[in-house]
Protein backbone atom coordinates (compact mmCIF):
# COMPACT_ATOMS: atom_id res chain seq x y z
CA UNK A 1 0.00 0.00 0.00
CA UNK A 2 1.40 3.20 -0.43
CA UNK A 3 0.83 6.27 1.34
CA UNK A 4 -2.19 8.23 -0.44
CA UNK A 5 -1.95 11.31 1.45
CA UNK A 6 1.51 11.82 0.07
CA UNK A 7 0.12 10.91 -3.29
CA UNK A 8 -2.00 13.74 -2.77
CA UNK A 9 0.42 16.07 -1.30
CA UNK A 10 2.38 15.72 -4.89
CA UNK A 11 -0.70 17.08 -6.58
CA UNK A 12 -1.20 19.74 -4.44
CA UNK A 13 2.61 20.92 -4.76
CA UNK A 14 2.72 20.30 -8.23
CA UNK A 15 -0.46 22.66 -8.84
CA UNK A 16 1.14 25.14 -6.31
CA UNK A 17 4.34 25.70 -8.87
CA UNK A 18 1.86 25.79 -11.45
CA UNK A 19 0.19 28.80 -9.73
CA UNK A 20 3.76 29.88 -9.24
CA UNK A 21 4.06 30.23 -13.20
CA UNK A 22 0.61 31.31 -14.27
CA UNK A 23 1.37 35.26 -13.96
CA UNK A 24 4.68 35.27 -15.81
CA UNK A 25 6.05 38.11 -18.42
CA UNK A 26 4.07 36.36 -20.93
CA UNK A 27 1.99 38.63 -22.65
CA UNK A 28 -1.70 37.11 -22.59
CA UNK A 29 -1.47 37.49 -18.70
CA UNK A 30 0.66 39.84 -17.89
CA UNK A 31 -0.97 41.90 -14.56
CA UNK A 32 1.90 43.15 -12.42
CA UNK A 33 0.01 43.54 -9.37
CA UNK A 34 -0.23 39.68 -8.67
CA UNK A 35 3.74 39.78 -9.33
CA UNK A 36 4.37 39.97 -5.52
CA UNK A 37 1.91 37.14 -4.90
CA UNK A 38 2.83 34.41 -7.30
CA UNK A 39 5.76 33.68 -5.15
CA UNK A 40 2.75 31.94 -2.70
CA UNK A 41 2.92 28.93 -5.11
CA UNK A 42 6.58 28.68 -4.38
CA UNK A 43 6.42 26.26 -1.33
CA UNK A 44 5.48 23.88 -3.54
CA UNK A 45 9.20 22.88 -4.35
CA UNK A 46 10.02 22.84 -0.50
CA UNK A 47 6.80 20.16 0.37
CA UNK A 48 8.69 18.07 -3.23
CA UNK A 49 12.03 17.89 -1.52
CA UNK A 50 10.36 16.87 1.67
CA UNK A 51 8.27 14.44 0.15
CA UNK A 52 11.57 12.94 -1.53
CA UNK A 53 13.68 12.98 1.45
CA UNK A 54 10.70 10.80 3.35
CA UNK A 55 10.04 8.53 0.52
CA UNK A 56 14.08 7.83 -0.46
CA UNK A 57 14.44 6.87 3.25
CA UNK A 58 12.31 4.04 3.13
CA UNK A 59 13.72 3.19 -0.13
CA UNK A 60 17.10 3.26 1.51
CA UNK A 61 15.90 1.02 3.53
CA UNK A 62 14.33 -1.12 0.82
CA UNK A 63 18.16 -1.63 -0.84
CA UNK A 64 19.52 -2.16 2.64
CA UNK A 65 17.27 -5.07 3.45
CA UNK A 66 18.06 -6.26 -0.58
CA UNK A 67 21.83 -6.35 -0.20
CA UNK A 68 21.01 -9.88 1.87
CA UNK A 69 19.28 -11.16 -1.34
CA UNK A 70 20.68 -10.23 -4.25
CA UNK A 71 24.27 -8.51 -2.85
CA UNK A 72 25.88 -5.27 -2.40
CA UNK A 73 26.26 -4.00 -6.37
CA UNK A 74 22.52 -5.34 -7.68
CA UNK A 75 21.25 -3.24 -4.95
CA UNK A 76 23.00 -0.08 -5.46
CA UNK A 77 22.39 -0.86 -9.03
CA UNK A 78 18.59 -0.91 -8.80
CA UNK A 79 18.82 1.79 -6.65
CA UNK A 80 20.67 3.86 -9.10
CA UNK A 81 18.80 2.86 -12.25
CA UNK A 82 14.96 3.43 -10.77
CA UNK A 83 16.29 7.14 -10.52
CA UNK A 84 17.35 7.52 -13.78
CA UNK A 85 15.00 5.77 -15.42
CA UNK A 86 12.14 7.80 -13.04
CA UNK A 87 13.87 11.10 -14.11
CA UNK A 88 15.87 11.42 -17.29
CA UNK A 89 14.28 10.03 -20.41
CA UNK A 90 10.93 12.10 -19.77
CA UNK A 91 13.05 15.24 -18.75
CA UNK A 92 15.39 14.58 -21.89
CA UNK A 93 12.02 14.26 -24.46
CA UNK A 94 10.53 17.97 -22.59
CA UNK A 95 14.11 19.43 -23.11
CA UNK A 96 13.89 18.54 -27.02
CA UNK A 97 10.73 20.17 -27.74
CA UNK A 98 11.65 23.09 -25.75
CA UNK A 99 14.15 23.41 -27.92
CA UNK A 100 11.82 23.52 -30.68
CA UNK A 101 9.17 25.75 -29.12
CA UNK A 102 11.31 28.58 -28.20
CA UNK A 103 12.79 28.17 -31.93
CA UNK A 104 9.30 28.73 -33.37
CA UNK A 105 8.54 30.87 -30.37
CA UNK A 106 11.29 33.96 -30.08
CA UNK A 107 12.47 35.89 -32.54
CA UNK A 108 15.86 35.53 -31.21
CA UNK A 109 17.66 32.57 -30.26
CA UNK A 110 18.66 32.51 -26.64
CA UNK A 111 22.04 33.06 -24.94
CA UNK A 112 24.25 29.70 -26.16
CA UNK A 113 23.96 27.21 -22.52
CA UNK A 114 26.45 24.34 -21.83
CA UNK A 115 24.05 21.25 -22.78
CA UNK A 116 26.35 18.61 -21.18
CA UNK A 117 25.38 19.91 -17.65
CA UNK A 118 22.00 20.56 -18.76
CA UNK A 119 21.33 17.71 -19.83
CA UNK A 120 22.71 15.76 -16.92
CA UNK A 121 21.57 17.99 -14.43
CA UNK A 122 24.88 18.04 -12.56
CA UNK A 123 24.71 21.39 -12.05
CA UNK A 124 22.47 24.25 -10.84
CA UNK A 125 22.92 26.40 -14.44
CA UNK A 126 20.05 28.59 -15.21
CA UNK A 127 18.04 26.84 -17.66
CA UNK A 128 16.19 28.54 -19.92
CA UNK A 129 14.54 25.46 -21.58
CA UNK A 130 12.86 23.72 -18.61
CA UNK A 131 13.19 26.21 -16.07
CA UNK A 132 11.70 24.52 -13.21
CA UNK A 133 14.87 21.79 -14.10
CA UNK A 134 17.06 23.37 -10.80
CA UNK A 135 14.97 21.55 -8.41
CA UNK A 136 15.85 18.15 -10.37
CA UNK A 137 20.10 18.92 -10.07
CA UNK A 138 19.26 19.12 -6.08
CA UNK A 139 17.26 16.19 -6.46
CA UNK A 140 19.89 14.22 -8.51
CA UNK A 141 22.35 15.43 -6.24
CA UNK A 142 21.11 14.13 -3.28
CA UNK A 143 19.89 10.77 -5.17
CA UNK A 144 23.85 10.42 -6.22
CA UNK A 145 24.95 10.72 -1.93
CA UNK A 146 22.55 8.12 -1.41
CA UNK A 147 24.12 5.81 -3.74
CA UNK A 148 27.59 6.85 -2.22
CA UNK A 149 26.35 6.09 1.35
CA UNK A 150 25.20 2.57 0.18
CA UNK A 151 28.30 2.13 -1.34
CA UNK A 152 30.84 3.30 1.08
CA UNK A 153 28.17 2.29 4.41
CA UNK A 154 26.41 -0.67 2.87
CA UNK A 155 23.65 -1.38 5.75
CA UNK A 156 25.15 1.55 7.67
CA UNK A 157 24.24 4.26 4.58
CA UNK A 158 22.69 6.59 7.38
CA UNK A 159 26.07 7.28 8.81
CA UNK A 160 27.34 8.36 5.56
CA UNK A 161 24.39 11.06 5.24
CA UNK A 162 24.39 11.92 8.63
CA UNK A 163 27.91 13.12 7.59
CA UNK A 164 27.21 14.90 4.67
CA UNK A 165 24.34 16.64 5.95
CA UNK A 166 26.45 17.89 8.74
CA UNK A 167 29.16 19.28 6.28
CA UNK A 168 25.57 20.64 4.48
CA UNK A 169 24.62 22.22 7.81
CA UNK A 170 27.82 23.64 9.09
CA UNK A 171 28.60 25.10 5.54
CA UNK A 172 24.80 26.92 5.29
CA UNK A 173 25.65 28.76 9.11
CA UNK A 174 29.56 30.14 7.72
CA UNK A 175 27.18 30.84 4.37
CA UNK A 176 25.53 33.71 6.67
CA UNK A 177 28.62 35.39 6.95
CA UNK A 178 31.28 34.00 3.70
CA UNK A 179 29.10 33.23 0.88
CA UNK A 180 30.22 30.42 -1.32
CA UNK A 181 31.18 30.91 -4.51
CA UNK A 182 29.98 28.55 -7.41
CA UNK A 183 30.00 25.56 -7.49
CA UNK A 184 30.05 25.23 -3.74
CA UNK A 185 27.01 27.49 -2.85
CA UNK A 186 25.26 24.49 -4.83
CA UNK A 187 27.15 22.19 -2.83
CA UNK A 188 26.35 23.78 0.19
CA UNK A 189 22.95 25.03 0.16
CA UNK A 190 20.63 24.53 2.44
CA UNK A 191 17.89 23.81 0.42
CA UNK A 192 19.47 19.99 0.77
CA UNK A 193 18.81 20.18 4.74
CA UNK A 194 14.84 20.08 3.21
CA UNK A 195 15.53 16.01 1.97
CA UNK A 196 16.97 15.70 5.88
CA UNK A 197 13.86 17.02 7.04
CA UNK A 198 11.57 14.34 5.38
CA UNK A 199 14.23 11.70 6.52
CA UNK A 200 13.31 12.99 9.83
CA UNK A 201 9.86 12.92 9.39
CA UNK A 202 9.61 9.37 7.95
CA UNK A 203 11.96 7.95 10.98
CA UNK A 204 9.62 9.72 13.83
CA UNK A 205 6.62 8.34 12.25
CA UNK A 206 8.69 4.53 11.70
CA UNK A 207 9.71 4.69 15.60
CA UNK A 208 5.71 5.12 16.76
CA UNK A 209 5.86 9.05 17.37
CA UNK A 210 2.01 9.77 15.81
CA UNK A 211 1.15 12.60 18.73
CA UNK A 212 0.03 16.01 18.16
CA UNK A 213 -0.93 15.70 14.61
CA UNK A 214 -3.75 17.95 14.70
CA UNK A 215 -1.84 21.24 16.44
CA UNK A 216 1.06 20.42 13.98
CA UNK A 217 -1.04 20.74 10.82
CA UNK A 218 -2.49 24.40 12.11
CA UNK A 219 0.88 25.16 13.35
CA UNK A 220 2.47 24.57 9.71
CA UNK A 221 -0.33 26.35 7.84
CA UNK A 222 0.39 29.65 9.79
CA UNK A 223 3.72 29.25 10.09
CA UNK A 224 3.75 28.54 6.10
CA UNK A 225 1.96 31.51 5.65
CA UNK A 226 4.10 33.90 7.84
CA UNK A 227 7.14 32.37 6.11
CA UNK A 228 5.84 33.12 2.71
CA UNK A 229 4.73 36.87 3.65
CA UNK A 230 8.93 37.27 4.71
CA UNK A 231 9.47 35.54 1.28
CA UNK A 232 7.42 38.06 -1.16
CA UNK A 233 9.82 39.75 -3.29
CA UNK A 234 8.07 43.17 -3.14
CA UNK A 235 8.87 43.08 0.84
CA UNK A 236 12.58 43.50 0.34
CA UNK A 237 12.24 46.42 -2.04
CA UNK A 238 10.19 47.99 0.63
CA UNK A 239 11.69 47.37 3.80
CA UNK A 240 14.63 46.19 3.71
CA UNK A 241 15.73 49.66 5.77
CA UNK A 242 13.36 48.65 8.52
CA UNK A 243 14.34 45.25 8.57
CA UNK A 244 17.99 44.91 7.93
CA UNK A 245 19.31 41.37 8.67
CA UNK A 246 16.11 39.60 8.88
CA UNK A 247 15.46 40.53 5.74
CA UNK A 248 18.98 39.34 4.22
CA UNK A 249 18.22 35.94 6.03
CA UNK A 250 14.73 35.56 4.50
CA UNK A 251 16.42 36.50 1.17
CA UNK A 252 19.01 33.44 1.60
CA UNK A 253 17.91 29.84 0.85
CA UNK A 254 18.77 29.42 5.21
CA UNK A 255 15.75 31.80 5.33
CA UNK A 256 13.53 29.77 2.51
CA UNK A 257 14.50 26.58 4.87
CA UNK A 258 13.64 28.47 7.79
CA UNK A 259 10.44 30.04 6.48
CA UNK A 260 9.14 27.24 4.60
CA UNK A 261 11.03 24.02 4.56
CA UNK A 262 10.54 23.45 8.10
CA UNK A 263 7.06 23.57 8.06
CA UNK A 264 6.54 22.03 5.02
CA UNK A 265 7.93 18.94 7.01
CA UNK A 266 5.69 19.51 9.84
CA UNK A 267 2.47 19.14 6.88
CA UNK A 268 3.62 16.01 5.52
CA UNK A 269 3.90 14.66 8.86
CA UNK A 270 0.35 15.78 10.20
CA UNK A 271 -0.76 14.37 6.68
CA UNK A 272 0.36 11.29 7.16
CA UNK A 273 -0.32 10.52 11.10
CA UNK A 274 -3.86 11.73 9.92
CA UNK A 275 -3.75 8.20 7.01
CA UNK A 276 -1.98 6.21 9.75
CA UNK A 277 -4.79 6.61 12.21
CA UNK A 278 -7.54 6.73 9.19
CA UNK A 279 -8.48 9.79 9.74
CA UNK A 280 -8.75 11.60 6.57
CA UNK A 281 -7.61 10.00 3.12
CA UNK A 282 -6.56 12.63 -0.09
CA UNK A 283 -9.29 12.77 -2.17
CA UNK A 284 -8.90 10.21 -5.08
CA UNK A 285 -8.94 12.97 -7.66
CA UNK A 286 -5.64 14.48 -5.79
CA UNK A 287 -3.86 10.82 -5.46
CA UNK A 288 -4.69 10.83 -9.65
CA UNK A 289 -2.96 14.29 -10.17
CA UNK A 290 -0.05 13.01 -7.29
CA UNK A 291 0.86 9.84 -9.86
CA UNK A 292 0.64 12.24 -12.93
CA UNK A 293 2.87 15.20 -11.20
CA UNK A 294 5.80 14.55 -12.58
CA UNK A 295 4.68 15.36 -16.26
CA UNK A 296 2.81 18.41 -14.91
CA UNK A 297 5.77 20.24 -12.55
CA UNK A 298 8.07 19.35 -16.24
CA UNK A 299 5.92 20.49 -19.48
CA UNK A 300 3.62 23.14 -17.60
CA UNK A 301 6.33 26.07 -18.18
CA UNK A 302 7.26 24.44 -21.77
CA UNK A 303 3.59 24.69 -22.95
CA UNK A 304 2.69 27.97 -21.69
CA UNK A 305 5.20 29.32 -23.59
CA UNK A 306 3.87 27.53 -26.52
CA UNK A 307 0.20 28.57 -25.64
CA UNK A 308 1.05 32.20 -24.88
CA UNK A 309 2.83 32.34 -28.91
CA UNK A 310 -0.29 31.27 -30.15
CA UNK A 311 -2.90 33.21 -28.41
CA UNK A 312 -0.42 36.00 -29.58
CA UNK A 313 -0.15 35.38 -33.35
CA UNK A 314 -4.09 34.48 -33.62
CA UNK A 315 -4.39 37.95 -32.22
CA UNK A 316 -6.32 37.31 -29.18
CA UNK A 317 -4.50 39.11 -26.60
CA UNK A 318 -5.75 42.23 -25.80
CA UNK A 319 -8.97 41.56 -27.34
CA UNK A 320 -10.33 38.51 -25.37
CA UNK A 321 -10.52 38.93 -21.94
CA UNK A 322 -7.05 37.66 -19.81
CA UNK A 323 -8.63 35.58 -17.10
CA UNK A 324 -10.18 33.58 -20.33
CA UNK A 325 -6.96 33.26 -21.97
CA UNK A 326 -5.43 32.51 -18.33
CA UNK A 327 -7.89 29.84 -17.49
CA UNK A 328 -7.56 28.01 -21.11
CA UNK A 329 -3.35 28.00 -20.83
CA UNK A 330 -3.64 26.17 -17.30
CA UNK A 331 -6.10 23.69 -18.98
CA UNK A 332 -4.19 23.19 -21.99
CA UNK A 333 -1.08 22.80 -19.98
CA UNK A 334 -2.12 20.69 -17.22
CA UNK A 335 -4.02 18.45 -19.92
CA UNK A 336 -0.45 18.14 -21.55
CA UNK A 337 1.06 17.40 -18.85
CA UNK A 338 -1.87 14.23 -18.24
CA UNK A 339 -1.81 13.27 -21.74
CA UNK A 340 2.39 13.00 -21.17
CA UNK A 341 1.65 11.02 -18.12
CA UNK A 342 -0.31 8.53 -20.14
CA UNK A 343 1.35 8.24 -23.16
CA UNK A 344 5.30 9.02 -22.19
CA UNK A 345 6.03 8.82 -18.76
CA UNK A 346 4.31 5.48 -17.50
CA UNK A 347 5.19 3.35 -21.01
CA UNK A 348 9.14 4.95 -20.68
CA UNK A 349 8.50 3.24 -17.01
CA UNK A 350 7.84 0.14 -18.27
CA UNK A 351 9.51 -0.38 -21.03
CA UNK A 352 12.91 0.98 -19.51
CA UNK A 353 12.59 -1.12 -16.16
CA UNK A 354 12.09 -4.06 -17.77
CA UNK A 355 14.84 -3.89 -20.08
CA UNK A 356 17.24 -2.25 -17.60
CA UNK A 357 15.38 -4.00 -14.12
CA UNK A 358 13.82 -6.69 -15.65
CA UNK A 359 10.18 -5.47 -13.96
CA UNK A 360 8.83 -1.72 -14.88
CA UNK A 361 9.06 1.32 -12.41
CA UNK A 362 6.55 2.59 -10.11
CA UNK A 363 4.98 5.95 -11.40
CA UNK A 364 3.68 6.36 -7.68
CA UNK A 365 6.67 8.67 -6.31
CA UNK A 366 9.51 11.06 -8.46
CA UNK A 367 11.63 8.76 -6.81
CA UNK A 368 10.92 5.39 -8.85
CA UNK A 369 9.58 3.20 -6.12
CA UNK A 370 6.20 3.01 -4.81
CA UNK A 371 6.56 3.16 -0.64
CA UNK A 372 5.03 0.87 1.74
CA UNK A 373 3.08 1.81 4.44
CA UNK A 374 2.81 -0.84 7.29
CA UNK A 375 -0.85 -1.99 7.64
CA UNK A 376 -1.90 -0.83 11.07
CA UNK A 377 -4.93 -0.90 13.18
CA UNK A 378 -6.82 2.46 13.91
CA UNK A 379 -5.46 4.66 16.80
CA UNK A 380 -7.87 5.97 19.20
Amino acid sequence: MSFRNIQGMRALAALMVVSCHIFQNLEPTRTPWTKPFSFVGGVGVDIFFVISGFIIYHVMQRSISSMDIVGRGPAIYAFAMKRFIRIYPLYWIVFGASCLIMAWALPMAPRPEPLFPLLTLMDNLPNARVSVAWTLTFEVYFYAMVALSLTLFARRAMVGMAIWFALVGCASVLGWWVPWAKPLDFLFSPLLLEFLLGIAVAKLVDRGFRRFHGALLVSAVIWMAIGTWFQRPSLFAMNEAQLGRLVAVSRSFTGHVICLGIPAAILIYGLVVLELRQRWIMPRVLQYLGNASFSIYLWHVVVFRAVAETFARFGWVGVVNSAALTVLMVAIGLGCGLLSFHALERPLLRVLGQRFLGGGVSSHSLDGDSYARPRVAPVP
